[in-house]
């Protein structure tokens, strides 16, 4: 599952940026839940292309940076600066850094990807240094509502199943020496058709699911008449997501 995570994002890395539309948008808030001013190293778990980064950069003027990524095709596209910089093509579940070197741990758009986040979230933030702070924001159960539905319905598509928000601050409230605060986010997008949707989705490489399908031309054409019939919005159709944000500090 993880090779095809990789491979999806990897090869969507041109399209990545001009798609992401809902990414971007949960990117903004991550990045505004964390701490202003300087800061010494900095460890991004699925930095991507930098959708995050920049953002991330400008707000916490960190002394060093580590960019994790699975996609090297999307990890290509990061704008380094200067050597304190470093992009590694490395799996957020098992990062190749020591314990408590840092000083400030990101993630957007990534963690729902985790096959096993009890273990691998709370060994995230491990990485920090005691006082360490942190942003975290990922998918949640109810994006991609519609798309889950109308595939159930008529057999046409697949989505990676998620798991609700309160169970991620369940995580971290389960994790020693964590103070944090949470909230979660929605927004939708619109797309012109049921197809320029799919294509969407296609474009951020976020398509790699635990059982993907064959199908036959009967069942694509079933799907999007039940879509557009479903979920019509003025200039297309709906397409939703939600995302949890959680944020907060490593105490000593």
């Amino acid at each position: 599952m993880k090779k095809r995570v990789a491979a999806r994002f990897s090869r969507a890395a041109e399209s990545y940026e001009g798609a992401a539309l809902a990414q971007a948008e949960v990117a903004r808030a991550c990045a505004a839940a964390l701490p202003a001013g300087p800061c010494g190293l900095a460890v991004e778990i699925g930095a991507g292309g930098g959708l995050l980064t920049g953002l991330a950069r400008a707000r916490c003027a960190w002394s060093g940076y580590v960019g994790l990524d699975i996609a090297p095709g999307m990890l290509a596209r990061l704008a380094l600066r200067g050597p304190r910089e470093v992009a590694l093509v490395a799996d957020g579940e098992a990062a190749p850094l020591r314990p408590g070197r840092a000083d400030l741990l990101l993630s957007s758009s990534t963690m729902q990807w985790y096959r096993d986040p009890w273990r691998s979230i709370p060994a995230n933030l491990e990485l920090l240094a005691p006082g360490g702070a942190f942003a975290l924001a990922l998918f949640v159960e109810g994006t991609l509502a519609e798309l889950a539905r109308v595939s159930t319905e008529t057999g046409f598509g697949s989505v990676l199943p998620l798991r609700p928000g309160r169970e991620y601050a369940d995580i971290l409230a389960r994790t020693p020496g964590v103070r944090f605060d949470w909230r979660e986010l929605e927004t939708a997008q619109t797309a012109p058709t049921v197809r320029a949707a799919l294509d969407g989705l296609r474009r951020t490489g976020a398509t790699a699911t635990p059982a993907p399908r064959a199908h036959a031309p009967a069942r694509w054409r079933a799907f999007a008449r039940r879509y557009a019939e479903l979920f019509a919005v003025p200039g297309g159709v709906r397409v939703s997501y939600r995302a949890v944000l959680l944020w907060g500090r490593r105490e000593g």
